[in-house]
């Protein structure tokens, strides 16, 4: 089976469903995917700003549409989105260790879709090492 290994760092939340977009095609695809957040993106995975559409400075003028769209293809969910990547296939998500740290985040504020909070260097050794692709976002 092939193996997708995603870094997910930036917390804006065009950022958040960009790489969600390509391990859901992997995880359909029959690919092994696993998707290790870290930084601003730990910061968006809490239960409180989950559901927050903060949108990159790329789109500025046009957020409230892009919301719209978004909201019209269902792709405003972010845990509902995790849950049917999680049923595609074997997918696992985690959360840095790290970034938790930085954050001051309690891991009972993070979304029930993680799987597992790990160390940078034990995701790196579980996944990238042997990962046929690597992706970052």
């Amino acid at each position: 089976m092939k193996s997708l290994a995603v870094i997910v760092t930036h917390g804006a939340y065009n950022n958040l469903l960009q790489a969600y977009q390509f391990a859901k095609i992997a995880a359909d695809a029959g690919t092994q995917v696993n998707m290790f957040f870290r930084d601003e993106a730990v910061a968006k995975l809490t239960k409180e700003k989950v559901l927050d559409m903060q949108l990159s400075a790329a789109y500025m003028g046009r957020e409230s549409k892009v919301r719209d769209m978004y909201r019209e293809q269902k792709l405003h969910d972010l845990p509902a989105l995790f849950r049917s990547l999680k049923d595609a296939g074997d997918v696992k998500l985690s959360v840095c260790r790290e970034s938790i740290a930085y954050f001051e985040i309690e891991v009972e504020c993070l979304i029930g879709e993680l799987d597992e909070v790990q160390q940078a260097e034990a995701f790196w050794k579980e996944a990238v090492e042997s990962a046929d692709q690597v992706l970052t976002f």
